[in-house]
């Protein structure tokens, strides 16, 4: 195995641990209302999913990086990064709309107006997500 892909495959485990407990506080911070702590939450885990994503691309720019994937690992790896980049956009909007939302109630934005009904179904995504990124470590941590 390469340096960059052990780096990048336990990167990945420790990123999807420290999402899920950030994701969970989040989903808990909104639930108290302590809309600041969730807005960072959130700020941060959006981030830390692009930089996830950007780490991940710079695999494919040196080819002796990218990993052999066995082709029957091709679906789930395909419906999970699918996933995940949908939600990490859509995350992306949601945390976007905040940042500059309108302090009128009634000029809110789309976004801002169904804020709750997005997160319920994104948490639920994103979570998938991060535990999917579980699943790939150990997938590809065999020999």
């Amino acid at each position: 195995m390469k340096v960059y892909f052990q780096i990048f495959h336990y990167g990945g485990f420790i990123w999807a641990v420290i999402a899920l407990i950030l994701l969970l506080n989040a989903w808990v911070s909104a639930r108290k209302g302590n809309i600041v702590r969730h807005q960072l939450i959130m700020m941060i885990l959006t981030l830390g999913g692009w930089i996830f994503i950007l780490g991940y691309l710079v695999r494919y720019r040196f080819p002796e990086y990218i990993p052999n994937v066995p082709p029957e690992y091709i679906p789930w790896l395909a419906f999970h990064g699918s996933v995940g980049i949908v939600i990490l956009i859509g995350a992306t909007y949601l945390v976007w709309g905040r940042l500059t939302q309108s302090r009128t109630p009634n000029r809110q934005s789309h976004v801002n107006k169904y804020h709750q009904i997005y997160g319920r179904i994104f948490i639920a995504l994103w979570g998938f997500t991060h535990l999917g990124g579980l699943v790939n470590f150990f997938l590809f941590s065999q020999p």
